[in-house]
């Protein structure tokens, strides 16, 4: 392997995080970033038997990260979520658990300052995904994701998802 084509790839597995699915059906998870990274990618896909969504996330380095805080669950069972970190940090981790009875799945973030930088420029994006459908969110370099908003609908079983990105 030529040497210039080695660092290339050292140096894009040291600032992004690679990974498959954090959850299996109806399971929990908790996937945070690591230390200096915050989420470049997030997919999703839905199963209609039970009905619910598998997750992937990446991260990407961001600089340094500190000053972390957890939201606590931000939503209600088959209810709307709308929530957006504090004070200019950009999420960095994601937990969830589904029920059975609602087949909904309620959600709460890791959100962190990145570099001690003011997040500018927002924008909220418009659906990543359909009902029922894949969810896809690539988040350009040079930004983060700082807000998610979805909201569920009993007859398909699933949510529909947007995200609030802002430049670092």
């Amino acid at each position: 392997m030529h040497i210039f084509t080695f660092l290339a790839l050292a140096v894009a597995m040291a600032t992004r995080s690679m990974g498959g699915y954090v959850n299996e059906w109806d399971q929990p998870f908790d996937f945070k970033c690591p230390l200096g990274q915050a989420i470049s990618y997030v997919s999703s896909v839905h199963n209609n038997h039970y009905e619910d969504r598998r997750w992937e996330f990446h991260c990407r380095s961001v600089g340094s990260t500190g000053a972390c805080e957890d939201s606590g669950y931000v939503n209600e069972f088959d209810q709307q979520l709308t929530y957006v970190c504090p004070l200019n940090k950009a999420i960095t981790g994601v937990a969830s658990y589904h029920d059975n009875h609602y087949e909904d799945r309620r959600f709460r973030f890791q959100c962190c300052s990145v570099n001690d930088r003011n997040l500018t420029g927002c924008y909220i994006t418009g659906d990543v995904n359909t009902w029922d459908g894949k969810l896809t969110l690539f988040v350009p370099d040079g930004k983060v994701v700082n807000g998610a908003f979805s909201t569920h609908n009993n007859y398909y079983e699933d949510r529909l998802w947007r995200f609030n990105i802002c430049n670092i």
